[in-house]
């Protein structure tokens, strides 16, 4: 089975193309398949052979497979589902057609990123090494002029750029730190409140007031409840904290 990270980057890269506001909005599987990632203009990019492997894919991604994307645990527990049958039937896709997805922020900050590897490159792999100092030609001139001294074994040891200056030093010494903004100190009780952010599009939500659906994407903040003991169960959740069942088709 194919993986869907290529159709999860190439969303990603249509989305910040055409619109860069719209990563963090939600957007109907309708949508997803009729402008945004059309089969017709698609196939050649993700390699696939028919629109049924298309559709496939679609239903993937908007079931919750590698969690690229949220929508209603609900809706997500229908289409994973209908995976799991020997035999899927893709046209639910339209039956769940006007269902809005959002993407999640950890893959969607991953495939933001053009060279993840910058992160964990060591420190000296992106420092260039110092130019050679000119005075060197002029040293060994020099050296080569001069007569040989009695203690000439002894220098033959010495590394040949033990001349050379500190790379570390070089490389910090043009480094021009720029003076950090004064930034207010925020009180712990509004600091606080500035953390309760959405869990579909990360949006913050409003402090003060009982909030039912999200300002930002319209997703539901309401809990659910566990099949099992009945137990609440917040938005994302995959297993009860109180007796360990999975939530509802496996996904939350």
């Amino acid at each position: 089975m194919s993986t869907l990270e290529p159709l999860f980057r190439l969303l990603v890269r249509t989305l910040s193309e055409r619109q860069p506001e719209r990563v963090h909005q939600p957007m109907s599987i309708n949508e997803l398949m009729d402008s945004i990632l059309p089969y017709r203009l698609v196939r050649r990019e993700l390699s696939v052979d028919s629109a049924e492997d298309y559709e496939t894919l679609i239903l993937r991604l908007c079931a919750g497979e590698s969690e690229f994307v949220q929508a209603e645990p609900t809706t997500q527990a229908a289409l994973a589902a209908e995976l799991r049958k020997p035999l899927a039937d893709l046209a639910l896709l339209r039956v769940y057609g006007d269902t809005h997805v959002v993407l999640r922020a950890d893959p969607l900050l991953t495939a933001m990123d053009d060279r993840p590897e910058e992160r964990y490159a060591p420190p000296g792999a992106r420092t260039s090494p110092p130019p050679e100092a000119p005075e060197a030609a002029e040293v060994e001139t020099d050296n080569a002029a001069a007569p040989v001294a009695d203690n000439q074994g002894e220098q033959d040891n010495e590394p040949d750029d033990a001349w050379l200056p500190d790379p570390v030093f070089e490389a910090n010494a043009s480094v021009v730190t720029p003076r950090a903004p004064d930034v207010p100190d925020v009180p712990p009780a509004q600091a606080d409140k500035t953390q309760v952010r959405c869990p579909f599009c990360g949006g913050l939500l409003p402090p003060r007031m009982a909030i039912n659906f999200c300002p930002h994407c319209g997703m539901g903040q309401d809990v659910g409840s566990c099949r099992a003991c009945g137990a609440d169960m917040d938005v994302g959740w995959r297993y009860c904290v109180s007796c360990g069942e999975e939530a509802q088709g496996g996904l939350a």
